[in-house]
């Protein structure tokens, strides 16, 4: 899997790599808006921008666009955004939309990798590792709150460890979707992950337990998790 630097990581998901690989076009004379929901990262990248795009000038970042400014960063959310456009000639501005954190996922091992050195030195705590499992599980979240979410699960899963091992039970998030309603069009392996994926959630990766609520064989299970994780589900 290829991957781009993008300050302390490399990212490998498709929506970040595509967005990172347009920044040489820009141009200290751009006005630049930077676009996504709360905690999507808006920031950092504006940040990134600056010092590796245009080599820490002073160009000015913004959390508030005001039209006499001609040029600079602004980062909007995504309703701030919609009350400004349609009065902006799209010839005059650069515009970056920010995937979420669940479009991210192929980034997100690197991310908490990462977060942890952080909070670990934070803490003064051993650096802590996750699991295959507790991997898995932050994997099959979708992340609505974004990256403060994610460094709050993270944080507090740090704070139980004892043998420098972060398990799925020491990541609390939130409820995960659980309706398994059928829409037209699924196809019958797309419900069939669906299910197995929720169904380990609950139960925090513990295989011997899903398999025994789905029914199949752990051999069974194992498999499937290989082929999620080969598929890019996991």
């Amino acid at each position: 899997m290829s991957s781009i630097d993008y300050g302390s990581i490399q990212v490998k998901s498709t929506s970040m790599q595509s967005i990172l690989s347009e920044l040489h076009s820009l141009k200290m004379s751009d006005i630049i808006f930077i676009v996504g929901a709360k905690g999507s990262g808006k920031t950092t990248l504006a940040e990134f921008i600056k010092q590796s795009v245009f080599k820490n000038s002073a160009i000015l970042i913004s959390d508030l666009y005001q039209s006499s400014k001609n040029c600079g960063i602004f980062t909007l959310s995504n309703n701030e955004w919609l009350n400004i456009s349609n009065s902006m000639n799209p010839d005059n501005f650069k515009l970056i939309l920010m995937p979420n954190l669940n479009e991210r996922r192929a980034d997100l091992a690197d991310l908490a990798d990462f977060f942890l050195q952080v909070l670990s030195l934070m803490h003064n705590k051993p650096k802590v590792k996750l699991t295959e499992k507790a991997l898995e599980k932050i994997l099959q979240y979708k992340w609505p709150g974004q990256f403060y979410e994610f460094e709050s699960v993270l944080e507090n899963a740090l704070l139980k460890v004892e043998n420098g091992l972060i398990e799925p039970e020491f990541l609390t998030m939130g409820p995960m979707q659980t309706d398994v309603g059928v829409p037209i069009g699924m196809k019958l392996e797309e419900l069939e992950r669906k299910y197995i994926l929720q169904t380990l959630y609950f139960v925090h990766q513990n295989r011997t337990k899903a398999a025994e609520i789905l029914g199949i064989s752990i051999r069974t299970l194992r498999n499937k998790i290989n082929q999620y994780r080969f598929e890019g589900h996991l």
